[in-house]
């Protein structure tokens, strides 16, 4: 059995059938307090594990029928069944998971994960604090109470198909052998993922989310606009335009759709494209198209192509060409 085709293989954490290893691993990497595994002579563990900035992404499969413990812990963690079938203990509430029944665990409750033979999966694990910080700029007023999830309840099959395909997305990209995610995009995918768990899955907070947020003025666009002008080329953060507009997330989100026909990370897209074209228009001898993709903060090349073209009408490969031989 392979795990070079299990997702995020880059990031390998264990590949064992040796139950001390085994608890090692779950320890250390994956925060496990207590295990029990039904059949300890048949482990045949897998599982991949990326630590970044504010999330988890991993991998898991035992083998065996095995349960986890987990005392309360400091982040959210959904899961996404790939095969088999399980259950999930959190707080008072227990429910199966399996393929097409996903569930979020909320932060700070313990939690007992009891997994049949067959059962493999996908997990992201999102910080409490960035939950938090998140969800007050999307609100536009700070968290006073825990957020708590109601673990396998979600607002629409729509919503939870959109947070699913972000989060194979991601995976595919950190899986992929042959490219590197340059940091301004992981980190705006990142928060990407924050963001559409928070609109996916039902919370305590999910009405203020859901209900219509007030208008704002073309100053706060204005202002948005050219705070991203100005930082194009670095992380652009929900958090940092919600203080430079003065308005929340949602209201700032709904102003830019209503004033320029999308939302400001459209724009930072549209930014980023336009000063690759400058570069790729006024090239020096080092430029190619994979280091203005990068130094612009596209990190697939065929994304950055694909893109380029449909709002410039060729390829950036042509861009340069044409403007190399105007030299």
């Amino acid at each position: 059995m392979s795990s070079s085709r299990d997702p995020l293989s880059k990031y390998p954490a264990i590949h064992t059938s040796c139950a001390e290893e085994f608890e090692h691993v779950l320890v250390d990497t994956y925060g496990v307090k207590g295990f029990d595994l039904d059949d300890p002579a048949g482990l045949c563990a897998r599982g991949n594990f990326v630590r970044l900035r504010d999330t988890c992404l991993g991998f898991s499969a035992a083998g065996v029928s095995s349960k986890y413990h987990f005392e309360e812990s400091d982040f959210a963690r959904l899961q996404f069944s790939l095969s088999g079938h399980g259950v999930t203990r959190c707080g008072n509430r227990t429910v199966e998971v399996g393929v097409g029944r996903p569930c979020i665990a909320s932060a700070g409750q313990p939690a007992m994960l009891h997994y049949g033979a067959d059962f493999e999966h996908l997990f992201l694990r999102v910080k409490s604090d960035a939950l938090d910080r998140k969800l007050a700029a999307l609100l536009g007023t700070p968290i006073r109470h825990r957020l708590e999830f109601a673990l396998s309840d979600f607002s629409s099959p729509a919503a939870l198909l959109g947070l699913r395909r972000l989060l194979d997305l991601v995976v595919e990209q950190l899986s992929d052998e042959q490219s590197a995610l340059v940091p301004a995009a992981l980190a705006e995918l990142e928060q990407a993922m924050i963001v559409q768990l928070l609109f996916a899955g039902r919370h305590n907070y999910s009405e203020l989310v859901e209900r219509q947020p007030r208008d704002a003025g073309p100053a706060h666009v204005r202002r948005v606009e050219a705070f991203i002008e100005a930082n194009w080329n670095g992380p652009i953060m929900i958090e940092s335009l919600v203080e430079v507009s003065g308005v929340s997330a949602r209201t700032l989100f709904r102003a830019f759709e209503k004033a320029r026909g999308c939302s400001p990370m459209t724009f930072v897209k549209q930014v980023r494209l336009e000063q690759a074209r400058r570069m790729l228009c006024r090239p020096d001898p080092a430029t190619s198209v994979s280091r203005t993709a990068f130094a612009c903060g596209f990190s697939n090349l065929g994304h950055f192509a694909s893109a380029y073209r449909s709002t410039f009408g060729e390829l950036p490969s042509q861009t340069l060409s044409r403007s190399r031989a105007s030299f």
